[in-house]
């Protein structure tokens, strides 16, 4: 019998101490939103070139009152259309602002004169400790505003390309596709993080989910805003380079150039012909990138960061240039470095 009411004490413990977060949620959905992401492709077949739409949506935050939104970076980056659909206000068209791919993080603005945006503000993600109850907001497999709650169950850091340290903070609330982009709250409904990725090997939720860390997204996107590119390329290796006659041992193969991105206003253009070279997909035809300002493409990590800390160091309003092989010949483009000011209130 007292174990019986032992156990009885056990359970009832339990429930009191967990954490009903129905008014929290009904608070922080009205500035949760879904973002369909619309990208055009063009490949030749048959002797012909063949344009068609590929689509996909993750989730966004909006993070003040005029339409400002954190996303992953790998739902927006190469899009050239985004739609944004606003809990009681409707669809907006959007444009991105700023990008990290490295830190998977992106911010993008509506287009819109409105002024009167539900908002979260960033909060401090330090603060978040290890196996304390989290939860998430988005739209797994397409079912929008679902809530899943976990814990923070560690903090992961990485080495950035002149960014500093990438800080991911990991849960085990269920993540699926669909939820990229979205918040990651903490028990107070501070929003600290933005979800990236999972770990898995089913292809579904595995307790093994990541989001981008609220302070680096602030430092990254806010105080000092990445240029969205809008690229998607490969790296050649040097036996590949040397098969596409690149007159040096590395460079970069653009692929694709996402619509009135950085790279679409230097004048970059993307490949056409889907191709397999030493059992690596690639899409070839478009530009080759081998130098940006004075630093040459190696395919060397220390290059890159050579290469971040050059865009960087760059000051706004000066032109950035940039070395191409293009249909054998290797010109130079080049165009003025964003002048961008991102402002939360």
């Amino acid at each position: 019998m007292l174990k019986v009411i032992a156990w009885g004490f056990i359970f009832l413990s339990f429930f009191v101490s967990a954490k009903d977060y129905s008014k929290l949620y009904e608070k922080l959905d009205k500035s949760v939103v879904i973002i369909y992401s619309d990208t055009e492709q063009v490949r030749a077949q048959n002797n012909e070139l063949v344009s068609f739409t590929s689509s996909s949506l993750g989730t966004g935050t909006l993070i003040n009152s005029e339409g400002l939104i954190l996303t992953a970076a790998h739902v927006v980056n190469s899009a050239d259309e985004l739609t944004v659909e606003v809990q009681g206000k409707g669809q907006f068209k959007a444009k991105v602002l700023s990008s990290y791919q490295a830190a998977d993080i992106a911010l993008i603005k509506l287009i819109t004169n409105e002024s009167d945006f539900p908002a979260i503000k960033i909060a401090n993600s330090e603060k978040t400790k290890i196996g304390e109850e989290v939860f998430v907001i988005g739209t797994p497999y397409g079912l929008s505003h679902t809530l899943t709650v976990g814990h923070l169950s560690g903090r992961r850091t990485q080495k950035g390309l002149g960014k500093g340290e990438i800080e991911f903070l990991q849960t085990d609330a269920a993540i699926n596709q669909g939820n990229s982009g979205g918040p990651l709250f903490n028990s107070k409904g501070e929003l600290i993080g933005v979800v990236s990725y999972i770990e898995t090997q089913s292809g579904g939720n595995e307790g093994l989910g990541f989001a981008a860390s609220s302070n680096m997204v602030k430092r990254i996107l806010i105080e000092q805003p990445t240029i969205w590119f809008g690229l998607e390329f490969t790296v050649l290796p040097t036996g590949v380079a040397k098969a596409l006659n690149v007159p040096q041992k590395s460079g970069l193969l653009i692929e694709k150039v996402a619509k009135q991105s950085f790279a679409d206003k230097v004048g970059l253009k993307g490949g056409v012909l889907e191709a397999e070279i030493e059992g690596q997909q690639m899409i070839l035809g478009g530009d080759i990138l081998l130098a940006v300002g004075d630093i040459y493409i190696t395919g060397d990590a220390s290059n890159y960061l050579s290469m971040a800390n050059y865009l960087k160091n760059v000051e706004k309003g000066k032109r950035i240039s940039f070395k191409i092989l293009r249909n054998g010949h290797i010109i130079e483009l080049s165009a003025e470095k964003p002048n961008l000011k991102i402002k939360l209130i």
